[in-house]
């Protein structure tokens, strides 16, 4: 039995950690940062159980001591299912760091839980050694038992649990399994254990269907996937005459996509507006490429009698999104409708782009991580000469980046700009956001493979058009920014700063 507790409780605690990337994104995001401070805060809570639990055991080795570890990590985790919203919510209002608030959440929500996780393996050890002669293949033994099921739990939770069960219903899971383990490894208060593992299964059934019924009902739009905790919720829109708007969220503070309720192909958000650019750079563009779905706005508003190419029926579009729950989600909630003219690939970009031969008359970019970070691999000089390999001559690539043009909070434009003027002929920025070059919004990068910007010179451009070109950046472009390479992005510490927007 102990060789199994420690298998279990092995896995168990890596699911405790795939899940709370979960946990923490809709309060600090998900970016390197706060997996850095959830690991580090599990392993140094592991490490300080461990030094506790294998001091108690040497004080009193029993099989009570073990139950009572394995209890405190069952009640942990059912604490962590009770709590982590209200504590998420109050560390993100009183913490505007997001190295702190990182940190402060990981510590409040699974401090406690870990350090009895920790306690386990060290008990089961001192409990298993019976002589000095083979106490190494004991300790072995017990330690290589839990490692296999921290391989077993990392799997079974981010391919499996976090795919079909909400965030907590399996911390409620969690919790059961452990104070299972306790009432099978003995000790004392066998009945109030056994009533506390009735709560926690009977809470995990609970949460998972009313999960389900919320989701049914309208009242909570929320889908978990291994990539994204992804929350989709209505509002009115003021600024419109209180149109009725649907958003989509993934990150705290922010929303990815929109759309009007009362008319879902038009684009919503600004910035989006300027992927418009395209086919006025390029009168005659028939096929497109889209990294980075979301809600699908753009390619909903191409296919559209309102876009030039969705008058003509031989336009071919293909997206590029990471993950499957985006496209679902588009599907149930934003409008996405199947059309013979559209393709949908499920994978990362930059392996698209690595991969495929394929050149396009558009290729639009719209990738974010959490916050404001484009993903590392898709701003780097690489990624730029992958990119230009996508784009025929004539073409154009546009791309959103989130940043200023100058000053203290510029580097990451600055460092993409570079890094695609190193493979196209000219590279262009728009101030979609209308704000001064030294101000936060969104860029909207185009590059041509030619030196001189295709435009359509036989008509006045319509005024809507008129009014983006209108913010074309006209001042210096020689930034001292290095351009960005897979060898060193560090696009997280370029957009920190703006975090205090």
């Amino acid at each position: 039995m102990l060789e199994l507790t420690v298998f279990l409780s092995g896995a168990l605690v890596m699911v405790l950690e795939m899940v709370g990337a979960r946990v923490l994104a809709p309060h600090v995001g998900t970016s390197a940062v706060v997996w850095t401070s959830l690991i580090g805060v599990m392993l140094a809570c592991l490490a300080l159980g461990a030094w506790v639990g294998g001091r108690a055991a040497d004080k009193a080795h029993s099989r009570r001591g073990l139950a009572l570890a394995l209890a405190g990590a069952g009640l942990g985790s059912g604490l962590v299912a009770l709590c982590h919203e209200a504590v998420g919510g109050w560390v993100t209002e009183a913490v505007g760091n997001l190295y702190a608030a990182a940190m402060l959440a990981a510590v409040c929500i699974f401090a406690v839980p870990a350090f009895f996780f920790g306690m386990v393996t060290p008990y089961a050890i001192r409990l298993r050694i019976s002589s000095v002669d083979s106490s190494g293949a004991t300790v072995g033994r017990l330690y290589a038992l839990s490692t296999a099921g921290s391989i077993v739990g990392t799997f079974l939770g981010g391919f499996i649990l976090i795919s079909f069960f909400g965030s907590t219903a399996i911390l409620w899971g969690v919790g059961a399994c452990m104070l299972g383990l306790s009432l099978c490894n003995g000790g004392g208060r066998v009945r109030l254990r056994a009533a506390l593992l009735l709560v926690c299964g009977l809470m995990a059934a609970l949460s998972a269907g009313y999960g389900r019924w919320s989701e049914a009902s309208g009242m909570n739009r929320l889908v978990e996937s291994p990539y994204n905790s992804i929350r989709v919720f209505d509002g009115v829109d003021w600024a419109q005459s209180g149109r009725a708007v649907r958003l989509m969220a993934t990150d705290p503070g922010y929303s990815q996509s929109g759309m009007l309720l009362d008319a879902p192909d038009e684009l919503y958000f600004r910035y989006t507006q300027f992927y418009a650019l395209g086919p006025y750079f390029v009168p005659g563009a028939k096929r497109v490429l889209m990294l980075g779905g979301g809600g699908y706005s753009v390619p909903r508003w191409l296919l559209s009698a309102a876009s030039p190419l969705g008058k003509a029926p031989d336009a071919r579009i293909t997206v590029v999104e990471l993950d499957p729950a985006m496209t679902a989600t588009a599907r149930r909630w934003f409008g996405l409708r199947d059309d013979p003219r559209l393709t949908i690939r499920h994978e990362d970009a930059r392996a698209f782009l690595n991969r495929q031969a394929d050149a396009y008359d558009l290729v639009f970019v719209d990738v974010f991580n959490s916050h404001y970070a484009v993903p590392f691999q898709m701003g780097t000089v690489e990624a730029a000469a992958a990119l230009r390999r996508a784009v025929r001559p004539g073409g154009v690539l546009i791309m959103n980046v989130i940043s200023a043009v100058r000053g203290p909070d510029a580097r990451l434009f600055q460092g993409i700009f570079n890094a695609l003027r190193q493979s196209f002929a000219l590279v262009q920025v728009y101030c979609a956001g209308a704000e001064p070059p030294d101000r936060l919004q969104n860029l909207m990068l185009a590059a041509f493979t030619d030196a001189r910007a295709p435009v359509a010179e036989s008509a006045p451009a319509p005024p809507d058009i008129e009014g983006m070109l209108a913010t074309l950046y006209g001042g210096d472009t020689h930034f001292a920014t290095p351009a960005l390479t897979d060898d060193f992005a560090p696009v997280e510490r370029y957009t920190l700063p703006l975090l205090r927007r």
